[in-house]
C-alpha cells in the first residue's frame, strides 16, 4: 500500500473510493442512442437501455478505447481478455434489474495516480477500473431530499451511458486527500479527451470510511487487512464534486468519532450526502459482494483487445508537461501549474511561446487571460474559434503598438465583454502607442508645470516620480508606456 505515513491519535479516518466517470461518446455503450442532453425525459431510449424483453447489447468500441487510454494513463496492467457480468439489484432507475458491469475481469487492473499531499508526492494505489452501463436518474419533487420527497420521477436518458467505474484503495487519510485525488483524476481524464466536466453527472463519488484504532495502523501508514475487516464502514453516495467529497467526508468522519467517542456502534450502512443540508442520512443497510449475485453476461462475448491497445496513444499527460513546462521554459510552479490546468490551456500557452517570448506568453496566459475569464465564470473552451484574437493582441503589445496596461485593462477586457475584436478596439478607443517625440515633449511640459514636485524629487521624496508619470499618462492619453515615461523623466531630472 502506498498511503502516507498516518497522523497518531486514538482514531485513524480510512477512506477508499469509487469514482464513476462518464465517457464522452456519441451513443451509449451496448445501443445506438445518443449520449447528448435530451430536450425532454425519457427521449433517447430504445428497447436496449429500457431492458425489454429479447433486446440485445453490442458493446461500443469507442467506449472500450476510452477505457484503454485510462488504463494508459494510471499505469495500469490491461489483460488481453476480459468479460460482463451482471450485476443484480433492484431500484426504479435500472430497468432491467440488473447492470452491465464488469466484476473479477476488469479491463484496467493494478494502477496507481499520484498526487501532490503537502507539498509531497505519492501515489494512491487503483486496484480495479471497469467498464459498465449508468443506471438513468431519479428526480426527488418535494420535501427537499430523498428521504422527506413526496414522490420521485425517473428519466431512462442517462441509463446505458458508458461508465468507468475506478476503485481505489483505502489509501486515504484525510478528506482533503480526496479531494486532491479527484483534481489530479480529472486533469488527467480532461488531457485524455474521454470525459466533459460540464456535463451533468459527469463525475459521481462513492467513498467508503471508517475508524481503526491508531495501534493497528503499521509505521509506514499501512493497514492490515484484518483491521480494514473489522472495521464497520460507511459508504456515502450522492458525492458529485472536489469540494462536495471533502465536504461529506468531513461530516462523516465527524459523526463516526462522535459515535465512538461516545460508546455508540457504526452501522456499516449506506448513506446519502444531502448537499443542501450539508449532512449525511441513513439509507439502507450496506450490502456485501454476495447479495449482488453476480454472473456472466451471456449476451455479450469476451472483450478482446490484445494488440489494438498498442496502437492506441495518450498525450502528455499533465504532471509530465507541468514539469517540461518549469524545464524547457523556466516557469515558477505556480506558473506552470495555472499553464497546465486544462490540455486547451497548455495548447494555447505553447503556440503563444513559440511566437513570442516564453514570459510574456506565461504573463499573458496565466495572468491575463485566465484571471478575467475565472472573474467571469468562463473557461477557456468558451473562447473557441477566438484564441486567435488573444494572439493577436499578445503580438501588439510585443511589437510595442499598445502598452500593457491599456492591452489587459481595455482591449482584453471590451474583448471578453463584447466580442470585439483587438484592432477594431485599439483604432475606436485611440490606444495606438503615442511615438517617443509625444513623449517626450509631454515629459518636458510635466516638469515645467510641476516645479514643486521637480523639487520633492531632488529632496529624495519617491513619490513625486510617480506623480510626474501620471501628469505624463494624462497628458498622452494613456497611451504612453509608464516605464518608458519614468526612464525618460528620471533622465531629464539628471541633467
Amino acid at each position: 500500500m502506498t498511503a502516507q505515513t498516518v497522523q497518531r491519535g486514538e482514531l485513524v479516518t480510512v477512506i477508499g473510493l469509487e469514482v464513476h466517470v462518464q465517457l464522452e461518446t456519441e451513443t451509449k455503450i451496448f445501443c445506438g442512442c445518443p449520449t447528448a442532453p435530451a430536450d425532454e425525459p425519457n427521449e433517447h431510449v430504445c428497447p436496449v437501455c429500457l431492458g425489454l424483453p429479447g433486446a440485445l447489447p453490442v458493446c461500443n468500441e469507442a467506449a472500450v478505447e476510452a477505457a484503454v487510454k485510462i488504463g494508459k494513463a494510471i499505469d495500469a496492467e490491461i489483460p488481453e481478455e476480459t468479460r460482463f457480468h451482471r450485476k443484480n439489484y433492484f431500484y426504479p432507475d435500472l430497468p432491467k434489474n440488473f447492470q452491465i458491469t464488469q466484476y473479477d475481469e476488469p479491463i484496467c487492473q493494478a494502477g496507481e495516480l499520484e498526487i501532490n499531499v503537502e507539498g509531497e508526492r505519492r501515489a494512491v494505489e487503483i486496484e480495479r477500473a471497469h467498464l459498465e452501463e449508468d443506471p438513468g436518474s431519479l428526480q426527488h419533487v418535494g420535501g427537499g431530499g430523498i428521504d422527506t420527497a413526496e414522490y420521485t420521477l425517473v428519466d431512462y436518458n442517462r441509463a446505458g451511458t458508458p461508465l468507468m467505474e475506478i476503485v481505489t484503495a483505502p489509501d486515504f487519510r484525510s478528506p482533503s486527500e480526496v479531494r486532491a485525488f479527484l483534481a489530479e483524476l480529472e486533469e488527467v481524464l480532461e488531457y485524455l479527451g474521454v470525459f466533459d466536466a460540464e456535463r451533468d453527472g459527469s463525475l459521481r463519488v462513492d467513498a467508503n470510511l471508517s475508524m481503526i484504532p491508531a495501534e493497528e495502523v503499521e509505521d509506514d501508514g499501512t493497514i492490515g487487512p484484518d483491521a480494514l475487516a473489522a472495521a464497520n464502514r460507511t459508504e456515502v453516495k450522492n458525492i458529485s464534486s472536489h469540494k462536495g467529497a471533502e465536504k461529506a467526508l468531513a461530516y462523516e468522519e465527524t459523526r463516526q468519532k462522535n459515535a465512538i467517542q461516545r460508546g455508540r456502534a457504526v452501522e456499516q450502512e449506506t448513506r446519502h450526502w444531502d448537499e443542501s443540508r450539508g449532512i449525511t442520512v441513513s439509507m439502507r443497510s450496506k450490502e456485501a459482494e454476495k447479495d449482488y449475485r453476480y454472473f456472466e453476461e451471456a449476451d455479450l462475448p469476451p472483450l478482446r483487445v490484445s494488440g489494438w491497445t498498442d496502437e492506441i496513444e495518450i498525450p502528455e499527460l499533465p504532471r509530465a508537461r507541468r514539469e517540461r513546462f518549469r524545464e524547457e521554459y523556466e516557469l515558477g510552479e505556480e506558473a506552470a501549474s495555472k499553464l497546465t490546468s486544462t490540455k486547451q490551456v497548455a495548447d494555447f500557452y505553447e503556440d503563444l511561446a513559440s511566437e513570442f517570448d516564453p514570459d510574456l506568453a506565461a504573463t499573458w496566459v496565466a495572468d491575463e487571460l485566465l484571471g478575467e475569464l475565472n472573474y467571469r465564470d468562463m473557461a477557456i473552451t468558451e473562447l473557441e474559434g477566438r484564441l486567435d484574437e488573444v494572439a493577436r493582441l499578445v503580438e501588439l503589445v510585443a511589437e510595442d503598438e499598445i502598452t500593457a496596461k491599456n492591452a489587459k485593462e481595455v482591449v482584453l477586457r471590451t474583448m471578453l465583454d463584447d466580442g470585439e475584436d483587438p484592432d477594431s478596439i485599439v483604432d475606436a478607443e485611440g490606444l495606438g502607442k503615442t511615438g517617443e517625440g509625444e513623449v517626450q515633449a509631454a515629459v518636458e511640459e510635466a516638469i515645467e508645470e510641476n516645479p514643486d514636485a521637480v523639487e520633492d524629487y531632488h529632496a529624495g521624496e519617491g513619490g513625486a516620480i510617480n506623480f510626474l508619470v501620471g501628469q505624463v499618462m494624462q497628458k498622452t492619453g494613456g497611451s504612453a508606456d509608464p516605464g518608458d515615461v519614468n526612464g525618460m523623466l528620471r533622465e531629464e531630472l539628471s541633467d
